[in-house]
């Protein structure tokens, strides 16, 4: 509750001596700049569908795709031939064909590093998992930086240990997270100048009492990323996955800035792009794409979609209509810019 009140009490300081850094607004275009794929979709491409990805999402202004992960820390498999005792490798190097492919077409790859499904039983409460966890993930970095350091289109990393508000409910808890995450951050700082960001996301399934219970969610992200070296917080609004409400996002990106703020860490949005069903995830409509968008506009600096390659990507044809529906809102986002009209939704 303390940690809340601080965030308010320095939000209001600023509004009060500095109103133009502490009013929220839209400053950006709400457009993607970057989109997650996951390697089981593309972990056997070559070189010419890579490059027909890549200029798939150019044609709407994306000019970064992240590769969620890289490994399966579980299983012992990599997406890159490896070193690493006990780990097989995918037949294909997948990093290094995405990294060529990206310097031809002039593409930015930001890199997810390992992830065990075991972090979603395990969380924050099982020091001894994460203390394994860094070492495995902090030769993932020193390999990646050996092999493909020297690629201009490496642009930055990802930690893909997503995090909400029951991942570390107690200060010990917390504290564990925060050093996992600085073994990483740490060893990703001295072998690379790229910026590295998290993607944590907000339940509202898990507060039925209070549905937006700002001090705990604070309390979480501060004491869990203060110090870490991570540079972005991707928040995934979680509005696909049916975790949260478009009513709700509001209060979750604005107490998210303030958190992120003092901490002197950038703030994008991951906007899921498709929807949760009994059956099946599908892609969502563009119109509530744009809501969402809309909304998280005036705290974030970029836009992640979760996902363009998955969801409405050009290149399949089941996925397509979607595809054009947000090539047709992305063009009339650029003829606004042009013509100096506003380009808020």
């Amino acid at each position: 509750m303390k940690i809340a009140r601080a965030f308010d009490n320095w939000y209001r300081y600023l509004q009060r001596f500095w109103p133009h850094l502490a009013k929220t607004k839209p400053v950006i275009r709400a457009t993607f700049t970057s989109s997650f794929i996951q390697y089981w979709y593309c972990q056997n491409w070559d070189l010419k569908r890579w490059l027909q990805e890549y200029r798939m999402l150019q044609k709407i202004g994306i000019d970064e795709i992240i590769i969620q992960s890289i490994a399966d820390t579980k299983t012992k498999y990599t997406v890159y031939p490896t070193k690493m005792e006990g780990y097989i490798s995918n037949s294909i190097d997948m990093v290094g064909t995405a990294f060529e492919a990206a310097q031809i077409v002039g593409m930015n790859v930001r890199i997810g590093l390992g992830f065990n499904n075991d972090w979603w039983v395990n969380n924050a409460y099982v020091p001894e998992w994460l203390n394994s966890e860094a070492r495995v993930n902090k030769n993932i970095v020193s390999e990646i930086v050996s092999m493909y350091g020297s690629y201009e289109s490496l642009v930055g990393w990802y930690i893909p240990y997503e995090f909400h508000q029951s991942t570390a409910l107690g200060h010990v808890q917390q504290a564990n997270f925060n050093r996992f995450l600085r073994e990483i951050a740490g060893t990703i700082k001295l072998n690379s100048d790229k910026t590295i960001m998290i993607a944590p996301f907000y339940n509202s399934r898990l507060s039925r009492n209070a549905p937006f219970a700002s001090w705990s969610w604070s309390t979480t992200v501060y004491h869990s990323l203060s110090d870490t070296g991570i540079d972005i917080v991707a928040l995934q609004d979680s509005i696909g996955a049916g975790f949260n409400t478009l009513d709700r996002l509001d209060k979750i990106y604005c107490k998210t800035k303030k958190v992120t703020d003092a901490m002197g860490i950038t703030l994008y949005a991951i906007t899921e792009t498709f929807d949760v069903t009994l059956a099946e995830s599908k892609p969502a409509s563009c119109n509530r794409i744009k809501q969402q968008m809309a909304i998280e506009a005036p705290y974030v600096q970029c836009f992640v979609a979760f996902s363009i390659d998955h969801y409405q990507n050009g290149n399949e044809p089941s996925l397509s209509t979607g595809y054009e529906d947000y090539e047709r809102y992305f063009l009339d986002q650029d003829e606004r810019k042009s013509s100096g009209r506003n380009t808020k939704g």
